[in-house]
Order: C-alpha cells, then structure tokens, then sequence
C-alpha cells in the first residue's frame, strides 16, 4: 500500500512539474461543459457546510491544522455528517507545498443508521503570483474505508484569487475534478466541485471563508452554502 501511495505522489510531483499545463487546460473545458453535465443530473440537493478550523506554525515552514465540520441534507433538514480531521503542511520550495492528513467521519445513512469513515490524503500544491492574482493547483490522492471497502481517488483542483492591495475581501473561484483509481476507468468523472467564495481577514489570528459550491454527480448534484471559521496561533 505504501509503495503506492509513494507511486501516486511522485506522479503527482511529475503532473504539477512537467504538464501542468494539460491540467489546467482540462479544467477549464470541464468548466465550460459544467451546464452539460448539470443537464444529465437526476436531482439536485440543497445543503450546507459549517466549519471551525484551528492552524499553528511550528516553524516557518511547516505547520499543523485541525477541523471540526457539520453538513446537512435533503434541502437542509436533515443532518448529513459530522467530521474531524487533522493535517499538517511543509513548505518544500516557495513555489511547491506538500501534505497529509487524516479525516473521520460520522454520517447518518438513512435506515442503516449513523456509520463511521476514516480517510486519509497525500498532495501536494504549486502556486504563483501574477500582480494582485494567484494561481494554485493541487493533486492529492485520499483513500477512504467505510464498511471494510476502501475507495481510491485522485483529486486535481484550480483555483484563482485575488488579493487586494488594500481591504479585508480576497474573492476566489475553483475547479475540482475527482478521479477514481483502482477498478473504475481512470479518466472517469466521478465528481466535478464548482466553488466561488471570498475570504474575509478579520484580524491577524481570525478570518472566513464564505463560498457556494456547485457539485456535480451523475446521480444526485448539490447546491452547497458554506462557510469556515479560521483562527491561526
């Protein structure tokens, strides 16, 4: 299993150095085909994310983080999951970021009851800056296990901001693209996630991040509302 994992990562590494530029390209034709794939949806849900997350640096280049999350269902009357999870981060070059972390869920599946899902995730992010723009992309591999079954899956994420010179508003949009590994063919789409936000620096240890997510599935697509709560020591 490690040599795998060590497999996926290098060629993430090998994707974010040598064809970022494929990747990019692939995600922007999904986004302009998103209202193709909205047409084949069966049904929409409407939902939200509530998050609290608490980072520390550790030194300047490595740091640690913690979240709690509740989501919700079925046109928001019904609670989905809740989560907790714990990641860190390392700064390898000012260009490149690479890190791990784990996840547990608690989710309310219906006539089976609440169950319990452990994932955990390898990435790694390139970004540059471009005057008040950033552009980031992030490769990261998560395996989950629910019911003795483990999923793999590659997850490849754009995303664009702007950080104003001056102002608490830094207004962003992201593309992600879920890709499964193992059994299932690779270059299926498993899940598209359409994101527009904007984070709000409330002061130097506090911020926000509000956004509405389009998640496209071919069974069931989601209109989510979210928001995250930050607080960095």
């Amino acid at each position: 299993m490690f040599s795998d994992l060590a497999s996926y990562l290098c060629i993430s590494i090998f994707l974010m150095m040598n064809i970022k530029r494929l990747k990019i390209y692939g995600l922007f034709l999904l986004l302009l085909h998103g209202t193709g794939f909205t047409l084949q949806a069966q049904s929409d849900d409407f939902t939200t994310w509530t998050t609290m997350k608490v980072s520390h640096k550790l030194t300047p280049d490595f740091s640690i983080a913690g979240k709690v999350e509740l989501r919700t269902k079925d046109s928001m009357k019904t609670m989905d999951r809740w989560g907790a999870s714990l990641s860190g981060s390392y700064q390898l070059f000012p260009f490149l970021k690479a890190e791990g972390g784990y996840e547990l869920h608690h989710r309310n599946r219906g006539a089976e009851g609440w169950k319990y899902r452990h994932r955990y995730n390898l990435g790694v992010t390139g970004s540059v800056k471009w005057q008040r723009m950033k552009f980031s992309l992030r490769e990261r591999f998560q395996q989950t296990f629910s019911d003795g079954n483990a999923e793999n899956r590659l997850r490849s994420r754009l995303k664009v901001g702007y950080e104003p010179k001056k102002g608490i508003l830094s207004p962003y949009f992201s593309a992600e693209l879920y890709q499964a590994i193992g059994g299932a063919a690779f270059f299926d789409v498993a899940r598209m996630r359409y994101r527009p936000g904007v984070e709000i620096e409330i002061s130097d240890k506090w911020s926000l991040d509000v956004f509405y997510c389009y998640q496209y599935e071919s069974d069931k697509s989601k209109h989510i509302v979210g928001i995250e709560c930050s607080f960095a020591f």
